[in-house]
């Protein structure tokens, strides 16, 4: 999944002028990442792919009722239509258009069901992919962490004595 795909919360991205100054670039920035990530339990990023995961259902579930919605006045107008055919075996017609009714509802249920098995692999798609970005962003920051400061602890403490015996000398 490309980086710009995912859906993240916007507060852990930055956004810097470029050295042109005419665009702006927006980047991840890792350690909001992180912190992000370790938020409450540690769950943080489960909550966001099921939040995604049912942004995307409810869709689906819209979509599905308004196509057969749909059907159904499709259905009605037609057979509306057919009651101007005077002459015609009305048995033989209403049971096939009912059939067809019934087909291109059954349809939309199963392509609605396709719909929404895509978006349940793709919450887990998503997710390996967050934890992906949030263990490079880990690695990234333990690559570019300063070296640990040396201890000066030596070099404070001869400067204290040397204090200490100017001032004993200065004062006896």
């Amino acid at each position: 999944m490309n980086t710009s795909e995912m859906e993240l919360p916007r507060h852990i991205y930055t956004k810097s002028p470029s050295p042109c100054g005419t665009t702006t670039r927006v980047t991840i920035s890792p350690d909001l990442l992180i912190n992000w990530a370790e938020d409450g339990r540690g769950d943080a990023i489960t909550r966001l792919c099921h939040e995604v995961c049912e942004k995307k259902l409810d869709a689906i579930d819209s979509w599905e009722n308004h196509r057969i919605l749909e059907l159904e006045d499709e259905y009605i107008a037609a057979g509306n239509d057919e009651e101007l055919d005077y002459g015609t075996d009305e048995d033989e017609d209403d049971d096939a258009h009912v059939q067809c009714y019934h087909a291109a509802c059954e349809a939309v249920t199963r392509e609605a069901e396709m719909k929404r098995n895509r978006a349940r692999e793709q919450m887990g798609e998503h997710k390996s992919a967050v934890e992906t970005l949030v263990k490079e962003a880990r690695e990234f920051i333990a690559a570019h962490e300063p070296p640990p400061q040396e201890d000066h602890l030596i070099g404070y403490m001869l400067t204290i004595g040397a204090v200490l015996a100017v001032g004993y000398v200065l004062f006896n």
